[in-house]
């Protein structure tokens, strides 16, 4: 890996390394572009245990009491997620003209996309799925980005996608990176993105600033992440239209005389009549473990393989905003709240069927923090906002009419921008004797 140089000057310059980042990284270095990718984490072995988990996990607070989690490493959330593959919303992103359909006809070939066959289901999963059908729901399975020859129907962190190898696929085309680096601004001239300006990781408590320029720069920081660098650097416009947080709860009770194994979360679900998703939150061991110790309740530690979870993830409005100092802020609707309890009560019916006698519900958390800008506000077809050559490609653009499962999405979008960026720099070729030392667009 070649270190960057300050004052460098790429063809395109990605701000983070998360599931579009990396695709991005991935697809424009092998096509001969110079990409810079620039890291917040660091590039290393990814492992699932406490102090691993516990380095690069971040959180956000997103509503009153409720953080959004976030991951500081190369290929980002994919470092800890459950691997579900919902299908892009593509009749929405067609109506703010992008036609992903191109872009989800290659990620279907090259991601490991399938459902999980039934010899590969753990039991917690097989006897949540037979109470669901009891009730009268359509508990159907979901395609997960996972390589089932890797599993042999036991969990293994492994056989789950994640960006980085997209990250790692990306630096042997010849792509550089930078890691432990936090953008302060994007560097702007006469309206034009040329570069950013980051704060890089030297030691402890050591740190340098650095600035490097490109011809294109595109921010995928993450949902939350990249407004944060879009207001810095003269966006003031960013989440002015809200955001949404999907509203969750879990419910865990154990079934006597189960004998479950470390399975896969997440492998189906149902959605109710009012959009409100439920989803088998069986988790391997491991998280089980902390979650009992979070919730205060060890000694089901012991029975982990007689307990069964189901996750209920209701609608809330789009709302809320980002305040001048970085901080967001929004309050969760009553429609929502009600929704969750409708689907908790649904929950709950399916976990009696089972045989559950003894259950919990977990506090509130979020689904995950997403649509805090606009496809057809704050973006055009190409992703470039209003400042030129500045794109935006991340969770950040997840409408709020189809929510989905991130990951396959952002593939798409990240396959769909490398296109079209490609396109653009075959068209015109500016030299880069052009740049000149750029100054940071008022705000």
């Amino acid at each position: 890996m070649n270190p960057p140089v300050d004052g460098n000057v790429y063809d395109c310059l990605i701000i983070g390394t998360g599931s579009a980042g990396a695709t991005l990284a991935r697809e424009l270095s092998a096509k001969g572009q110079r990409v810079l990718m620039i890291e917040r984490g660091e590039l290393r072995p990814l492992k699932e245990t406490v102090w691993g988990i516990a380095s690069i996990l971040n959180e956000v607070k997103v509503a009153h009491k409720l953080k959004d989690p976030r991951v500081f490493a190369a290929g980002g959330s994919t470092a800890m997620y459950l691997a579900v593959a919902d299908d892009p919303p593509l009749d929405t992103f067609r109506a703010a003209g992008i036609d992903l359909d191109e872009a989800y006809a290659s990620a279907q070939l090259e991601l490991p996309l399938a459902e999980t066959p039934d010899e590969k289901l753990s039991p917690q999963a097989l006897c949540l799925r037979d109470a669901a059908l009891a009730e009268g729901h359509a508990w159907t399975k979901n395609r997960m980005l996972i390589d089932h020859s890797q599993s042999g129907g036991a969990y293994v962190y492994g056989s789950k996608w994640k960006a980085v190898a997209f990250v790692e696929d990306a630096l042997r085309n010849g792509a550089d990176l930078q890691c432990e680096a936090v953008v302060e601004r994007i560097l702007v001239e006469n309206g034009t993105a040329v570069g950013v300006e980051c704060r890089i990781t030297t030691g402890p408590f050591r740190s340098r600033v650095a600035r490097f320029f490109a011809r294109k720069v595109i921010v995928s920081a993450g949902s939350l992440a990249t407004p944060v660098i879009l207001r810095k650097s003269g966006f003031e416009e960013a989440v002015s239209g809200g955001y949404f947080i999907d509203p969750s709860l879990a419910v865990i009770g154990s079934v006597p005389g189960l004998r479950g194994t470390s399975g896969f979360a997440g492998t189906m679900g149902a959605t109710l009549a009012d959009g409100t998703r439920l989803l088998d939150a069986n988790v391997h061991r491991f998280y089980f473990n902390m979650g009992m110790v979070q919730s205060f309740r060890p000694w089901r530690m012991r029975a982990y393989g007689q307990h069964v979870a189901i996750m209920v993830k209701a609608h809330d409005t789009v709302g809320g905003g980002l305040s001048a100092e970085g901080r967001y802020h929004k309050d969760i609707d009553a429609h929502a709240l009600e929704c969750l309890q409708g689907g908790l009560a649904a929950a709950k019916g399916i976990m009696t069927r089972a045989g559950v006698t003894s259950m919990f519900t977990t506090p509130m958390m979020t689904g995950g923090a997403f649509g805090t800008l606009s496809l057809t506000r704050d973006v055009d077809a190409g992703l470039q906002t209003r400042i030129r050559n500045l794109h935006v490609c991340d969770g950040s653009l997840i409408p709020s009419e189809s929510r989905v499962a991130p990951t396959l999405t952002l593939v798409c979008l990240a396959k769909y921008l490398a296109k079209h960026l490609l396109q653009t720099a075959a068209a015109v070729e500016p030299a880069r004797a052009q740049f000149t030392e750029p100054v940071a667009l008022a705000s």
